[in-house]
């Protein structure tokens, strides 16, 4: 159902091209706009204490974005940039709520979207606290190629576009760290490597090493 919220904005929204590395929006800054992903992919991350960003998500097409300003009238909680050259579709908050406010069901949906990004965003704390780079590293590369693999579901081998900045971002690790941990997986035979990208060959081999 969140979908429906998508195809909404794409029906009624501003449509947009942006080159790959652009930047939509960023962390703190006052939220005015809700955006869907009609084609490419969106980087969120967040600044760390520590001076470094850390990814909380990458929405891919057929998602949205943007959506919890809107809702609460907060400041920007992330900085949204293009990891691809992306397609998108705007509209402002107050049309986004009304799209929302007319659709109890899709109201529900939106409520049960927050429910699962809370429950995962409960799981990388977790690993983040209790497990090694690896094992958090492991568990996001199966999260992201189970994402790949919804939409793309006769592919053979799964490409995911992230740099290892981008990686060591998502969990919480140093690239020094992550770099180790990515060479470990090429020696298993899991994923290999190459510069802005991590394909993934064995997922079923990736995944048992995970459990």
């Amino acid at each position: 159902m969140v979908n429906s919220a998508h195809v909404r904005i794409v029906e009624v929204g501003a449509h947009l091209i942006r080159p790959e590395g652009s930047m939509l929006f960023s962390e703190g800054e006052q939220s005015t706009s809700v955006y869907a992903v009609v084609s490419g992919r969106i980087r969120i991350d967040v600044s760390t204490p520590t001076g470094g960003r850390l990814v909380i998500a990458v929405k891919e097409a057929g998602e949205i974005f943007g959506e919890f300003g809107a809702i609460d009238g907060g400041p920007r909680s992330g900085t949204a940039t293009a990891l691809t050259d992306v397609e998108l579709a705007r509209v402002d908050a107050g049309t986004f709520l009304e799209i929302v406010s007319t659709d109890p069901n899709l109201s529900i949906a939106m409520l049960q979207a927050f429910s699962r990004q809370l429950r995962a965003a409960v799981v990388r704390t977790t690993l983040r606290n209790s497990y090694d780079t690896t094992a958090r590293l492991v568990h996001r590369l199966v999260e992201l190629s189970e994402r790949h693999r919804h939409h793309h579901p006769t592919a053979t081998q799964i490409q995911l576009d992230l740099t290892q900045e981008d990686l060591a971002g998502w969990i919480g690790a140093t690239r020094e760290a992550t770099a180790r941990s990515l060479r470990t997986l090429r020696e298993s035979g899991c994923v290999l490597t190459g510069r802005g990208r991590v394909t993934i060959v064995d997922l079923d081999g990736l995944k048992e090493i995970g459990e």
